[in-house]
């Protein structure tokens, strides 16, 4: 069991991680799912004078702790009529790529780990069955994390079409490799 459980998780991990890199690099997803600014250099310019720390920034932002309820109640009347955008703002340079690769493939390593562990509890599946549920689990993970995006952030179709062929192509291409390894529990009463 430990075996299956460190091959399948370092050889699930690899080929999670290289469709990844892949999905997000080199394919083409159709619909523009990550757009441009028409004048990038003016939005630089206005998130750097107003955004005064990197985080999460949301307009309008109606759980400020210093409004009156005349000031939220404005808030919630330009949140019918729009603008909205809830914006992830990193003020500092990017810096190294090496360091954004080597936590994206710890991530998938932790996540492939505990799909792994899950298949190994499994019992007598063969191995389409192991593929789809490894394959599912991918689906678990597109829809637990990025539905939410889609419903509360008005994250566009496009954008999350995206994340669902990058998400659960890279779980399928690791599951063909995870199931060759991984077999589960045996049957109880076979040899």
């Amino acid at each position: 069991m430990i075996k299956q459980l460190v091959l399948g998780s370092l050889l699930g991990a690899i080929v999670l991680f290289l469709a990844g890199a892949i999905a997000w690099m080199f394919i083409p997803w159709p619909g523009e799912p990550l757009r441009s600014f028409t004048n990038e250099d003016a939005m630089v310019a206005a998130i750097k004078a107003n955004a005064p720390r990197s985080g999460v920034y949301i307009l309008p932002n109606p759980e400020r702790k210093d409004l009156t309820s005349e000031q939220q109640q404005k808030i919630m009347e330009n949140s019918a009529r729009g603008p909205f955008m809830f914006a992830s703002v990193r003020l500092e340079p990017m810096g190294s790529i090496a360091k954004y690769f080597i936590i994206g493939f710890l991530t998938s390593l932790v996540l492939v780990l505990l799909a792994t562990f899950l298949l190994l509890q499994t019992c007598g599946l063969s191995y389409k069955g192991r593929v789809l549920f490894v394959t599912v689990v991918g689906v678990i993970i597109f829809a637990g994390g990025h539905l939410d995006e889609w419903n509360w952030w008005s994250f566009s179709n496009a954008y999350i079409a995206m994340q669902l062929g990058a998400i659960v192509i890279g779980w399928f291409l690791a599951s063909l490799v995870m199931a060759l390894v991984v077999r589960g529990r045996p049957v109880p009463g076979s040899i």
